[in-house]
């Protein structure tokens, strides 16, 4: 949230600057809309995607892979159990309706 905060911010006051340079006798010609609406979609952009990124290294460098499982924890067999099954599902059942009469 404070990111968002200050990204409105910063987005804010530069076009207030922006349109207090435009009112200078000397840089009423300049038209910078493109440019900033640019400037500002690549921002938000960056802005949205922070924290997607998927490793904080340095970009280029792979992660580092998983360590093999183990043999042991291979080899040992693995419990299901069957006496709830909707415990681990977070689907429902549509029942059927009864026909009257």
């Amino acid at each position: 949230m404070k990111l968002w905060l200050v990204c409105f911010l910063i987005l804010f006051f530069g076009a207030e600057a922006v349109q207090w340079v435009n009112h200078l006798p000397w840089m009423g010609s300049v038209e910078l809309s493109l440019p900033l609406t640019i400037a500002g979609g690549v921002g938000l952009a960056i802005a949205s995607n922070y924290r997607s990124r998927p490793s904080l290294g340095p970009p280029g460098v792979p992660p580092l892979p998983s360590p093999p499982p183990s043999p042991k924890a291979a080899a040992a067999p693995v419990s299901t159990s069957k006496a709830s099954p909707k415990a681990d599902t977070i689907s429902f059942e549509i029942k059927k309706p009864q026909a009257k009469g």
